[in-house]
């Protein structure tokens, strides 16, 4: 095998076509200056033979089991929802949940049965679960000769080609997470498309330009945008990509035989294909989603008033805009979509035992406060010339916010909060009755931090929904502030509401979203939410998206971290009942090996960058360009998809793996190739013969019976923790053992139901035997937190008004006997109110009269 440069050109050989940057080969010489994939009839015909081989592989008993295994509780559910047209959130982009919703309504699924809980029949309920689990086991066997024309295209021999179309069919994890409804299989699916289509695209670098070249670059393009919509893995994919686009295009920086106009062209074509494109499809299958998803839903509360306002049956309607003293308003927490400011007529069992204040859900009532002036401020304008008149609230305004339904007011002082008890955090409650006057505790500025673009004046007064304040206690120097915190059940489980000093701004910012005022003029202004175009919408799902995949740290019984996924440390279990169960566990030695290899071409071109520097340029049997543009590639992409997860702190899996473990496989093979071409036939044949006889492991995929002799065979390490005793024993009499039920993972937000079966007590006291399988939703405080507190008997507690008025008077009289109430001057008032760095602070009025703990007996 002789080795030549062409001028312009990458690295060729006698037997390979010319690929630029990465090599192609078919057996047979092929004239180089072509740069064409060449595949014989033969290699067609063989390549029919495995996908036939691996169809029966891949799609043997796929209705088996007849029940909800593992996420099929979430993805399951999802489809449905789509059938139904009803708004929900998930973690993940909706091109894969799409594609089941398709696959289920072609089987005649109508979007009734919930998957409620693993261990569910499919049977009973009369669901066509194998027409939804048809498509990812397509989508898995498609991978077979999505890996051999890959292999061809990277510049493979034939038999080596073969051999990693083989292993891929047989791989147990691979096969595995194919036959049920989960998203990995869409995501490898276009992962692998894409990687194929970027090698078939370089097989055309001697024909830039041409049709075939357009069609494999788009087609690359297409695909990362599919990846990406199915899961974020497919960043990592655009990574790999993006960084051999960029080799690419440096090695044409310096061959002179491209003009500057040529190099433009080769650029721009790069930046439309690989980025414009996969954004365009992005935005595509999110469009879809937002068009099949019209109705109100669930997942109407992870988002904003302006996207809730885009679905069917969501009418939030318009309010007059300008925000006047005297006017009812009904305030809304921006940053939590929690619910409103509430109060009602109970108290806190902490602190002051003053009346609670929350953020509340439903939109009743007791989400009213009225807005008035200060005493002072309201001693002024009654003697100013037109005591009549309107006036608009302004930033830096002091006012006062008494509840409408208990003549309460917002009130905050010196003591902690019932569940956030940390030092820099006040207890805001509703303090005073009627006839009060009330105190300095009970003043609040208005701070304007943002407000409507197309109405200015939104960011200098206060309008209705535009405008987006805080109120900053004057004497405390706290912002009103949530965290999406739920109060005890003596507070009804609504949120809790505190005073935050040196808070963030985006827990401390509200919105007037209903503003009633007898005195407004009948032709004023009116405000309403905007409705988001797409690309808004679009944003503000993958930032809610974020948030809550950062906030998956909940522990999982079978999650895993990333150093433990190329030796495959443990898998994960999926179902389980009587015999018979399925755990996700990938083939031991493919594994190993295909981990061996990427760690191999590392140290092999470390040692090569060496004696290059010494002046030994070795060629590697005539096989280095090679190596490195398709063995190399691949490990890039491994490297790609593994290395990012370390940087996570969200609960991971094994299954997280996967895209990186085809890469792999794919540099294993490839490797295997390049490296016994100089052995005789015979050698070489043996040696890849021996490699997919050790593939063949895949009895816990298909959740048929066992023996536990065959288990406990199986099983090299302790950490492969299947539970081998739940399978009939040859050696004694069998005895009946009850279903493990694995744990769902990412779900977004219906909690899963309790477990409908449990692990064997007995067997769980074994300190030897698996953890016993849990099934919780790491979504659940999510959820939770997005679940409106429960309705209240208003009715109940309206009896108790007298009572707490009775009990407030008394308390206030036994605190003003034991110290004066210091009355604080607004006007010396500093109006840098919120403790920041480098601004002098006024000295704290004490606190007005609170009610002490031992001033209120308990509510009966």
């Amino acid at each position: 095998m002789r080795y030549r440069k062409q001028p312009g050109a990458a690295a060729v050989y006698d037997d390979a076509t010319v690929i630029s940057g990465m090599s192609s080969t078919a057996g047979t010489p092929v004239a180089p200056d072509h740069g064409l994939l060449s595949i014989s009839r033969n290699q067609w015909i063989t390549l029919g033979f495995i996908v036939l081989a691996a169809a029966y592989i891949r799609l043997w008993r796929l209705s088996n089991p007849a029940n909800v295994v593992f996420d099929e509780v979430h993805f399951g559910k999802f489809a449905g929802k789509y059938i139904n047209g009803t708004y929900f959130f998930d973690v993940h982009p909706p091109l894969a949940k799409m594609m089941f919703a398709a696959a289920g309504k072609l089987a005649g699924y109508d979007g009734v049965f919930d998957f409620k809980s693993i261990g569910l029949d499919y049977v009973a309920a009369g669901v066509p679960y194998v027409g939804m689990r048809f498509m990812p086991a397509i989508l898995g066997l498609s991978m077979v000769p999505i890996t051999y024309i890959t292999l061809a295209a990277l510049g493979h021999a034939a038999d080596a080609c073969a051999l990693g179309a083989l292993v891929v069919a047989f791989e147990n994890a691979l096969l595995t997470q194919s036959r049920l409804i989960l998203l990995d299989a869409s995501l490898i699916f276009f992962t692998g498309l894409t990687i194929m289509f970027w090698a078939l695209f370089f097989t055309e670098a001697q024909r830039p330009f041409s049709n075939r070249w357009w069609a494999y670059l788009l087609l690359t393009g297409v695909n990362l945008g599919n990846a990406l919509s199915c899961k974020w893995v497919g960043l990592f994919l655009v990574a790999t990509v993006g960084v051999w686009t960029l080799k690419d295009l440096w090695e044409k920086l310096g061959d002179l035989s491209i003009t500057p106009a040529q190099y433009t062209k080769h650029f721009v074509a790069r930046a439309v294909a690989l980025i414009a494109v996969p954004l365009t499809v992005y935005l595509f299958w999110f469009q879809i989603h937002f068009t099949v998803l019209h109705k109100s839903g669930d997942g109407n509360a992870f988002m904003s008033p302006e996207f809730q306002n885009t679905l069917d049956g969501v009418t939030l309607g318009h309010t007059p805009r300008d925000i006047y003293y005297g006017a009812r308003v009904r305030i809304r927490h921006d940053a939590s979509n929690a619910g409103y400011l509430h109060s009602h007529l109970s108290n806190y069992e902490t602190g002051s035992k003053q009346q609670q204040i929350t953020l509340y859900g439903f939109r009743d009532d007791n989400n009213f406060w009225t807005i008035t002036r200060t005493d002072a401020d309201e001693e002024k304008f009654q003697n100013s010339s037109d005591p009549s008149a309107l006036q608009q609230i302004k930033d830096g305004d002091i006012v006062r916010l008494m509840h409408w339904k208990t003549h309460r007011r917002l009130h905050s002082h010196d003591e902690r909060p019932p569940v956030t008890t940390h030092d820099y955090q006040n207890e805001v409650s509703g303090y005073g009755w009627e006839g009060f006057n009330g105190d300095s505790n009970d003043h609040w500025r208005v701070q304007i931090l943002d407000g409507d673009s197309s109405v200015p004046e939104s960011k200098t007064k206060l309008m209705a929904i535009y405008s987006k304040f805080r109120l900053v206690h004057v004497n405390q120097r706290c912002a009103l502030f949530s965290n999406r915190k739920k109060l005890p059940k003596w507070a009804h489980e609504q949120v809790e509401v505190s005073c935050m000093k040196s808070a963030k701004f985006p827990k401390t910012l509200w919105r007037i979203e209903t503003n009633i005022n007898d005195h407004t003029p009948q032709n004023a202004p009116l405000a309403e939410y905007r409705r988001p175009g797409l690309v808004a919408k679009v944003l503000e799902a993958t930032r809610v998206m974020w948030r809550v995949n950062n906030g998956l740290t909940k522990s999982h019984p079978y999650e895993s971290r990333p150093h433990t996924w190329p030796w495959m440390r443990r898998g994960m279990a999926f179902w389980g009942d009587g015999d018979r169960s399925i755990y996700l566990i990938g083939t031991p030695i493919l594994w190993w090996l295909s981990f061996v290899a990427i760690v191999s071409f590392a140290a092999i071109q470390v040692a090569l960058f060496f004696r290059d520097r010494r002046g030994f340029h070795d060629r590697l049997l005539g096989a280095r360009e090679r190596y490195f543009e398709s063995v190399g590639f691949l490990s890039v992409g491994w490297l790609l998809h593994w290395i990012p997860f370390f940087l996570m702190g969200r609960q991971l899996f094994l299954h997280h793996y996967l895209p990186a473990l085809w890469l792999a496989i794919l540099a294993l093979v490839g490797t295997v190739d390049l490296f016994t071409r100089r052995v005789s036939r015979k050698v070489r044949q043996a040696l890849m013969g021996v490699l997919l006889l050790a593939v063949v492991r895949i009895h816990v995929a298909y959740g048929t019976s066992w023996t536990r002799q065959g288990c406990e065979r199986s099983k090299w390490f302790k950490s492969w923790d299947y539970d081998c005793k739940r399978y009939v024993d040859l050696s004694v009499k069998p005895s009946p053992s009850l279903p493990v039920v694995p744990v769902p993972t990412a779900a977004t937000h219906d909690a899963a139901a309790p477990n409908a079966a449990h692990a064997d007590e007995g067997a769980a006291k074994d300190h030897a035997d698996p953890p016993p399988a849990q099934n919780f939703d790491p979504l659940e405080h999510e959820n939770k937190l997005n679940e409106p507190a429960p309705r209240i008997d208003h009715d109940k507690l309206n009896s108790n008004a007298e009572r707490l008025d009775r009990e407030m008077k008394k308390a206030a009289t036994t605190a003003e006997a034991k110290k004066d109430t210091v009355v604080v001057d607004e006007a010396n008032k500093d109006e840098n109110i919120v403790g920041e760095e480098g601004v002098q602070q006024p000295p704290t009025a004490a606190p007005g009269p609170v009610i002490t703990p031992s001033a209120i007996p308990p509510l009966v």
